[in-house]
């Protein structure tokens, strides 16, 4: 099960209403344009609500209806629906296939290329990340240098397996970090969204699915010194794993193994290794008024608890204790 707060994103509402032609009308604006009937006699359990917040390249969002109802999107053509129950049942269509959704249990992936269809049962509640079409497919040719033709997955997730489980703690961090606001670098929400995107290319069953299974061409060392001199000297920028695959010359599935053999840690591991040696270089060259918090999200971090554990575990100190001993 989810661990999710009662009302996710409850400070950012964007509809709360029992009409349904309102609600129609305004999630429409927000997703895509629908149709939405309610199943029930007379409708009275009816109450949509839509919290939502953006994020560079997606949005987290949670949504309930309180009462059955059909969901019928047609293709959602701009965007990738990742649909992760946190109460009750639904049954999804996307393309030929159906998905049987349940809090704990099971999950959707809505391709932006096939229709789907929904039925939420009364009482369904859903963490929704819509992943924009351009970021997935921008990550795809990345990884293989390959022009991306249409990515469709297998719609069901199962929540039970390894990667179900990874998807659902990912997803948490991604509505962690929303709802900590403008705190939140941006440099971090954009390592959880290319988190997400490698975890469901990588993860997750698609036509595309072959591509990414097969052996994986040599990289010299050459394009892993690439990767390294970009990472150290953009570690506090919105570094997306894009970007450094195209600093070293190299698809971004053929650097991360070289990169990892070369180095023995991942790519991400080694963006966080340089965001440490750049909160490190910050407390101990310290101005009057700098506070552990400042230097942590001036080094790229997107939570002050993970970063000083993270810190204390590369230094044997918390970032405080650094503060303190060089004042």
């Amino acid at each position: 099960m989810i661990d999710a707060p009662a009302i996710p994103l409850k400070d950012h509402g964007l509809v709360d209403t029992r009409a349904v032609d309102e609600a129609r009308d305004a999630i429409g604006r927000i997703f895509c344009p629908h149709f939405l009937s309610v199943q029930d006699q007379d409708g009275g359990a009816f109450h949509a609500v839509h919290n939502a917040v953006e994020q560079p390249g997606y949005s987290v969002n949670f949504v309930s209806y309180g009462a059955k109802v059909e969901i019928d999107p047609g293709e959602l053509s701009n965007f990738f629906l990742l649909q992760l129950p946190t109460a009750g049942k639904a049954n999804v269509r996307c393309g030929s296939r159906i998905a049987e959704v349940e809090a704990g249990r099971g999950g959707s992936l809505l391709s932006p290329t096939l229709a789907s269809r929904m039925v939420w049962g009364e009482g369904c509640e859903k963490l929704i990340v819509l992943m924009r079409r351009r970021a997935v497919e921008d990550f795809f040719e990345s990884m293989t240098h390959r022009v991306t033709a249409p990515i469709e997955f297998v719609p069901a997730v199962d929540l039970t397996t390894p990667i179900g489980k990874s998807i659902l703690s990912h997803v948490r961090l991604m509505f962690e970090a929303a709802e900590g606001g403008g705190a939140v670098p941006d440099p971090y929400r954009v390592m959880l969204r290319d988190g997400l995107i490698s975890l469901m290319l990588t993860g997750l069953s698609s036509n595309r699915s072959a591509l990414l299974q097969g052996p994986v061409a040599a990289a010299g060392p050459l394009s892993v010194q690439k990767a390294e001199e970009f990472i150290n000297a953009h570690a506090a920028d919105n570094i997306a794993m894009a970007d450094v695959a195209a600093a070293a010359g190299t698809p971004l599935r053929t650097l991360q193994e070289a990169y990892r053999k070369a180095l023995g840690h991942t790519l991400s591991e080694g963006v966080q290794k340089a965001r440490l040696a750049l909160l490190r270089s910050l407390l101990t060259k310290p101005s009057s008024s700098l506070t552990v918090a400042d230097a942590v999200l001036a080094s790229g971090f997107g939570h002050l608890g993970r970063a000083a554990s993270a810190y204390r575990t590369a230094y044997g100190e918390t970032p405080s204790e650094t503060l303190r001993r060089v004042r």
